[in-house]
């Protein structure tokens, strides 16, 4: 009996300590749980058009929603933001955003918007990532369009283009097509027979000029004058006189089928399908001078032409021909255009004579006389004659 005291005292002491390590550690549970209680919040989130309450003993939004196990994505919209202070009964907001993919540059970026319409999603996207979007650049959907979970967005960077068509200059932006494509986005149609200066199937470069020729071809009747013609009758006159007309003349009138090709709007090709006479025309007749040989003072003589002149005369007594001849009587003042100088002449009223001088009035059908004294020369006056170029004196 006195062997055992021992063991129970033992016993009572260890007994004694677990029963003290067991109260601590309620104490603690209780101490936390206290803790727990006063400072545990309830936050009501709404997502997914649901209202879900989560507890959290973190301080801030963005705290509470990642150990929340909802499956929140750090591109989600939370409204308040994440980091605003808990407070009991907080109600948050999350937009769920939407992964696409966005293939730019010939590169593919695979990210998440908030973005509801494609159009916001693109603005988001590009100012995230630096990408530099425009509004002229090319979208394989509207931007309008609402935006889809895993939508894949292309997008195709315009160019500067230049058209002319019409008469007029257009240009604008757009993303690389085939020139035909092209004119299908900017609503310009082409007629069977217009021409491109491009081929409608190459694709545009930066900076390339494409001319739109129109081609149009329609058929026109046309009505024309036929002239007439002129008959001559040999006469005993000088030839080279004026013509005398017997009967006069009158045109005639011709109409025509005619196909005609124009280029923007200019006649470039004529095509006579058939014509016809309306009305004949009508010849005019005239006698023609044949007389080559004239007879004067006796003698007869032979001249290759003759013209009605205006003559009028002068006198520089000592005075030297634009040939440098001296003037003396027989020599004429004309326009070297109408007789070549040096030519042999008759004048009738006034004789054989050479033509070797000119003068600044002498111009055309004119000549001037020459006469030893200013009597002559004044009284001499202006009056029509007949000039014999180049004659021979045949016999006397």
């Amino acid at each position: 009996m006195i062997g055992q005291i021992p063991i129970r005292v033992v016993y009572c002491v260890r007994t004694s300590r677990l029963a003290q390590f067991v109260l601590a550690t309620i104490g603690l549970l209780l101490l936390v749980a206290t803790v727990v209680r006063f400072n545990t919040k309830t936050l009501q989130i709404i997502i997914d058009g649901k209202k879900v309450a989560v507890s959290t003993l973190l301080g801030t939004v963005g705290g509470a929603l990642v150990h929340s196990g909802l499956e929140i994505y750090p591109e989600d919209m939370v409204k308040p933001s994440r980091a605003t202070v808990v407070t009991q009964g907080l109600t948050v907001e999350v937009s769920r955003s939407n992964p696409v993919r966005l293939n730019v540059d010939d590169q593919s970026l695979v990210a998440r918007t908030t973005g509801k319409t494609v159009g916001e999603a693109l603005t988001d996207l590009s100012q995230r990532y630096g990408l530099g979007i425009k509004d002229i650049d090319e979208i394989n959907f509207s931007r309008s369009n609402s935006l889809l979970a895993n939508m894949e967005l292309e997008v195709r960077r315009a160019i500067p283009v230049h058209i002319r068509f019409d008469g007029k200059d257009l240009d604008t932006n757009l993303a690389p097509h085939t020139v035909a494509e092209t004119f299908v986005k900017l609503g310009i149609t082409l007629g069977d027979k217009d021409k491109v200066s491009l081929p409608l199937d190459q694709t545009i470069k930066p900076e390339d000029k494409i001319q739109v020729v129109r081609v149009v071809e329609r058929v026109d009747t046309l009505k024309s004058e036929v002239p007439y013609q002129v008959v001559a009758q040999a006469v005993d006159f000088p030839v080279g006189l004026p013509d005398r007309v017997i009967s006069r003349g009158s045109n005639g009138l011709q109409e025509q089928t005619v196909k005609l090709t124009l280029e923007d709007g200019k006649v470039v090709e004529r095509e006579v399908l058939s014509q016809r006479v309306v009305t004949t025309p009508v010849n005019q007749v005239v006698s023609r001078g044949s007389q080559t040989t004239i007879s004067r003072g006796g003698s007869q003589y032979h001249f290759q032409r003759a013209y009605l002149m205006t003559a009028t005369a002068y006198s520089q007594p000592g005075g030297k021909t634009a040939t440098g001849a001296p003037v003396q009587w027989g020599v004429v003042a004309v326009d070297p255009e109408i007789i070549p100088l040096g030519s042999t002449v008759y004048v009738d009223g006034y004789g054989p004579a050479k033509a070797l001088d000119t003068g600044g009035a002498i111009r055309g059908n004119r000549v001037d006389l020459y006469m030893d004294s200013e009597e002559p020369a004044n009284s001499c006056g202006v009056r029509s004659v007949v000039v014999y170029v180049q004659w021979r004196k045949v016999r006397k």
